[in-house]
């Protein structure tokens, strides 16, 4: 650093865009200002490492361990002002009180994540630090509604099970339980009433489904009259009255456990219950249960989120064998991705324009 002038403003970029777009979300962090330094730990493709590499400052660590990354941003007391992320990272309240402590020589003032959800960061302590956050809801609601509907068709046609059938060479098996469900002429319902629950009611409605929604209390009767579905007054009447059932809200207090043995026991023998949103929300123990019960609870689940994920996954829905698994990727097209990265970058652009974000940190 050259005397009478800051020091550069570092963004620790802990896992980057995939495929050719890190390279544009790279240079478009550099033309903010910022200097990033990426983790290398995610990028699997050896060309591609080797071009970030050639161009940006590198570390290899995992991400998913708070010391690791307390570390990181620490960086030997030269810390960073910002972080991005697109993986669900333990951003803990130790994580930020290390990056923000005295004696660092800049101080982690931002964090975004292309994605949605915050629900692995302690946004109470980053709140408490002067740390910002920014996500990016409704980036990828097109790509999450699809595969819900996909799930939902497989879950009612089952798609994926008379594929087994044949290939292990009984037609016999792969055409039981013939007529199929459809969605076509189905009630469909909606927890949750955010952008992704939306797009869904308006997939579904083209394949002839009626749709129920039960949402937030800001759902309120004023806000429900532009959509694409009848608004419910309870989860309960959701849960009775629905063939699908399809799981659209974000981790929070008020959402864990939402979906439990109780509820699950509401829903009709034939019912369908889907889960794109996150694990926490449907107790993944009582799921197990009830589909395991003819009588009590839903006929088949599809789940895409689980409590224990990545290389340590493991779920007692693993071996249910009236359940469709998926391993988290609702959210993961090429398109969705590509529009998280332009919003987070525009959210940065934003943060950077207005708090004076410069070498020696916010003015």
């Amino acid at each position: 650093m050259t005397p009478g002038h800051p020091a550069p403003c570092r963004v620790l970029v802990v896992d980057p865009a995939l495929g050719e777009q890190a390279l544009t979300e790279l240079t478009a962090l550099g033309n903010l200002g910022l200097v990033p330094t990426v983790n290398l730990r995610r990028v699997a493709d050896p060309a591609l490492r080797a071009r970030i590499e050639a161009d940006w400052d590198t570390v290899d660590f995992n991400g998913f361990s708070e010391e690791e990354l307390a570390c990181q941003l620490e960086d030997g007391g030269h810390g960073y002002q910002a972080l991005k992320c697109r993986a669900g990272i333990p951003l803990t309240r130790m994580v930020l009180e290390r990056a923000t402590a005295e004696g660092l020589q800049r101080r982690l003032v931002l964090v975004g994540r292309a994605a949605s959800g915050s629900d692995t960061f302690d946004v109470a302590a980053a709140q408490d630090l002067g740390v910002a956050i920014r996500t990016t809801p409704g980036a990828n609601a097109a790509a999450v509604a699809e595969l819900t509907v996909s799930l939902m068709l497989d879950a009612l046609r089952g798609v994926a099970r008379r594929d087994r059938d044949l290939r292990s060479g009984s037609w016999a098996s792969a055409v039981e339980n013939l007529p199929a469900g459809s969605l076509d002429g189905a009630r469909v319902g909606l927890v949750g009433s955010g952008a992704i629950a939306r797009r869904t009611a308006e997939l579904v409605r083209a394949f002839g489904a009626e749709v129920w929604v039960f949402g937030s209390p800001r759902f309120t009767r004023e806000r429900a009259g532009g959509w694409p579905g009848r608004r419910v007054e309870s989860l309960a009447e959701l849960l009775v009255g629905c063939d699908v059932v399809s799981v659209h809200v974000p981790a929070s207090s008020e959402t864990e456990g939402l979906i439990a043995a109780a509820e699950l026991r509401l829903m009709p023998s034939h019912a369908v219950l889907i889960n794109t949103a996150r694990a926490s929300v449907v107790c993944e123990e009582a799921l197990d249960r009830a589909l395991r019960d003819p009588v009590s609870g839903p006929r088949w689940a599809a789940v895409d989120v689980f409590e224990s994920e990545g290389a340590r996954f493991s779920s007692v829905l693993a071996d249910n064998p009236h359940c469709t698994l998926s391993p988290h990727v609702a959210g993961m097209t090429r398109a969705a991705m590509q529009a998280s990265s332009h919003r987070l970058i525009e959210e940065f652009d934003r943060f950077v324009k207005d708090n004076g974000l410069t070498g020696g940190g916010p003015l």
